[in-house]
């Protein structure tokens, strides 16, 4: 019984360290960074992690008024930081594999 909690615990502890490696979304009130919302915006999605996380924005112009209404109420906002990544796209990324490796393998596939 005793090594079933401690594995329980070290797994917790991982699936937490996961999700603090992770960053904010940069549009959301309590985490607004005008620079990098602007651009996830303009390439509809951001950089969490060192992965990029495709996601549908509204203009721009509403997310800062969501953090000016936030930050006016006494909203405590930590700006997330700017992040870059590799995004994948149809033309250099997304093949069904990992990175370099699934690419060269779609490559080789299709010859």
């Amino acid at each position: 019984m005793k090594r079933s909690v401690q594995v329980t615990l070290t797994v917790l502890a991982a699936v937490g360290s996961a999700a603090r490696a992770q960053a904010p979304n940069p549009c959301g009130p309590a985490n607004f960074n005008g620079k990098a919302c602007q651009a996830a915006v303009k390439n509809s999605g951001y950089c969490s992690g060192g992965a990029w996380v495709p996601q549908q924005f509204q203009k721009y112009p509403s997310y800062y008024g969501l953090y000016r209404a936030y930050a006016s109420a006494g909203g405590n906002v930590t700006a997330a930081p700017v992040e870059t990544c590799r995004r994948s796209s149809p033309r250099t990324g997304g093949r069904g594999g990992f990175g370099a490796t699934g690419a060269t393998v779609h490559s080789q596939a299709g010859s």
